[in-house]
């Protein structure tokens, strides 16, 4: 049997009480895969999972049970469920009860009383504390470049007993995109001397932050629940019992609930500079190098060769760009295979992102691909850098369009040798046994090939002309490129990688608007959007959807506390509905 409890069904705004989870039954022989369900939706977690184990021999046969408690505290007054928990026992998953818990806000007397008890504990807590027990924000720099990373230390420093809770609050990072460099699952203390005191430490987090716009930002605070150990004097009135009885020996001891918060970190984000900055840049901020092969040299006309092209180094590798290729008009090429070998240790981001283009040349004959271009902005060196592959030549030969033809010709030629018959004699000439062809058919027969040749002459200058506009074929794809991140996403969703569902939301909204208003990723920002979408009188009520859209895909990543499935599915929806009426605005 699997069921939950709770120490109080209604409890007042601010009042603690206990919930348990509880498996019991005639022995355990095998359970695994225990799962709280998420109270910090309308409760704060203060302390917990706590796991008891109790045996009892009841009329011969032995009954086990094993338990989990919870320490909740009430966020607001209201009525609130409790959803199961579920836990795997002997191959089976079971599910405990749901319970319904009623807060109610305090008599106003009483809730008087507990704030000023609280009030007191807390000063209690702080002058106990003092500079015992606080945690930090590490930041490497405070002034960077856009894009230029940003590392974040976060530390906790105690010279007292605590017993950490639960994050109650990870920062919400508005206009910055973030990477996690280290999340020791086990913390473990280190000795560290901090304005002339000696401290244990903990590390609880490495964070690397890309700032994507420039301005006047801030990394809100990191924040921490703690269960604190502090010391209570004896007070008995007698002054001369309680000089007697004045060694901390004789004092008692009380936990109390402590939330723990960095200072918000100031971030001056300086734009990148336009002087010197190339064509080919798009927005990549590190130190990177580049390496392309080609496949193939010499092949036959539409069979494929592949483009490799790959760039390591340091920096946020996974905004990075495909390189934009300049192709000779006969080769027609694909949106490219991306992968990604990405290494987070130290500090730092490094590795590489490799783009894989197919290119089919259409037409036989010597064809040159040029240089292909890759560009970054190094913070070092205050410098813009573009690296530049070698050409490439392909020599096509004739394809198998051709060959086929020829194979068509020689076999109508064998088929016009079996209508030849030899000269009869006069008198056995007879009537012949088919109609001879039509003048209409003779003249439509000669004109098919003029046709063919005029029609293939269009189609040339159209598709010259289309991947010419590389802007223009770039804001055609766009919503392509969409559909194709939003399927991504919803596979991502069924199988509940909750980190590669908002990533592919983000590459969804983000690289459509890129693309469709035809913006470089270092000028993308929502204001930059917003600002594009009025300056082409698009109706506000879609602006503001797209704005909505933006923000909530990149507040969604960093919630203090997981979505709910019917919130994430929301985000989806929300991120599909800004695409369309987007891009109905902009057609209409």
């Amino acid at each position: 049997m699997f069921s939950a409890s709770a120490s109080n069904m209604q409890v007042t705004a601010g009042e603690q009480f206990q919930v348990t989870f509880t498996l019991s039954g005639g022995s355990l022989k095998q359970y695994k895969d225990f799962r709280q369900p998420d109270l910090n939706t309308s409760f704060l977690t203060l302390a917990g999972p706590s796991t008891s184990q109790s045996m009892q021999w009841i009329n011969g046969k032995t009954s086990t049970s094993i338990s989990w408690t919870y320490i909740l505290q009430p966020r607001n007054a209201g009525q609130f469920t409790i959803q199961p928990a579920t836990i795997v026992y002997d191959g089976a998953v079971m599910k405990s009860n749901p319970m319904i818990i009623k807060v109610v806000n305090a008599a106003p007397g009483v809730k008087q009383q507990q704030q000023q008890q609280k009030a007191q504990e807390d000063k209690a807590v702080n002058v106990e504390l003092g500079d015992n027990l606080f945690i930090r924000a590490i930041v490497d720099k405070r002034t960077v470049y856009m894009g230029e990373p940003i590392l974040v230390t976060y530390k906790l420093y105690s010279r007292v007993t605590f017993q950490v809770n639960n994050i109650a609050k990870i920062p919400r990072m508005v206009g910055f995109w973030s990477e996690d460099i280290e999340t020791p699952s086990q913390v473990r203390p280190e000795v560290e001397n901090y304005n002339g005191k000696q401290y244990e430490t903990f590390l609880l987090r490495k964070v690397v932050y890309f700032p994507t716009q420039a301005g006047e930002l801030s990394i809100d605070p990191f924040e921490i629940n703690c269960t604190i150990q502090v010391r209570q004097k004896r007070k008995s009135g007698d002054d001369f019992f309680d000089r007697f009885f004045s060694d901390p020996y004789f004092d008692s001891h009380k936990n109390v609930q402590k939330s723990l918060l960095t200072e918000k970190i100031p971030i001056h984000v300086k734009a990148l500079p336009e002087d010197g900055k190339p064509e080919s840049f798009r927005g990549a901020v590190g130190s990177y190098s580049m390496r392309t092969t080609l496949d193939r040299g010499t092949l036959k006309a539409n069979e494929p060769a592949t483009l490799l092209v790959t760039i390591k180094g340091e920096g946020n590798l996974k905004l990075l760009e495909e390189p934009a290729l300049n192709l000779p008009t006969g080769i027609e090429h694909y949106d490219p295979k991306i992968t990604e070998d990405i290494v987070r240790s130290s500090g730092r981001i490094t590795g590489s992102k490799a783009f894989e283009f197919v290119l089919i040349p259409r037409f036989p004959g010597k064809l040159e691909i040029p240089p292909v271009a890759f560009s970054y902005f190094d913070p070092e060196t205050k410098k813009y850098v573009t690296l530049t592959s070698p050409a490439y030549t392909l020599d096509v030969k004739e394809g198998d369009q051709q060959s086929a033809s020829s194979g068509t010709a020689q076999s109508g030629i064998r088929m016009r040798a079996k209508d030849l018959h030899p000269l009869k004699a006069p008198d056995t000439f007879g009537r012949a046994s088919s109609a001879p062809v039509s003048p209409l058919s003779m003249f439509l027969l000669y004109l098919l090939p003029v046709a063919l040749t005029a029609g293939a002459l269009v189609y040339k200058k159209r598709w010259d002309r289309i991947h010419g506009d590389v802007t223009g074929l770039r804001m055609r794809r766009s919503t392509r490129i969409a559909e194709k991140h939003l399927s991504k996403a919803k596979g991502f969703l069924q199988k509940n990688a909750i980190d590669a569902y908002y990533l592919e939301i983000a590459r969804a909204l983000w690289g459509y608007v890129q693309n469709r208003l035809a913006m470089p990723t270092s000028d993308t920002s929502v204001q930059n959007v917003v600002e594009h979408l009025t300056a082409r009188d698009v109706y506000v009520g879609v602006v503001l959807k797209v704005q909505g859209a933006l923000t909530a895909t990149d507040e969604a990543r960093y919630s203090p506390t997981r979505a709910t499935e019917g919130e994430m599915r929301g985000l989806y929806d929300k991120a599909k509905e800004a695409i369309v009426s987007m891009e109905q605005a902009l057609k209409g």
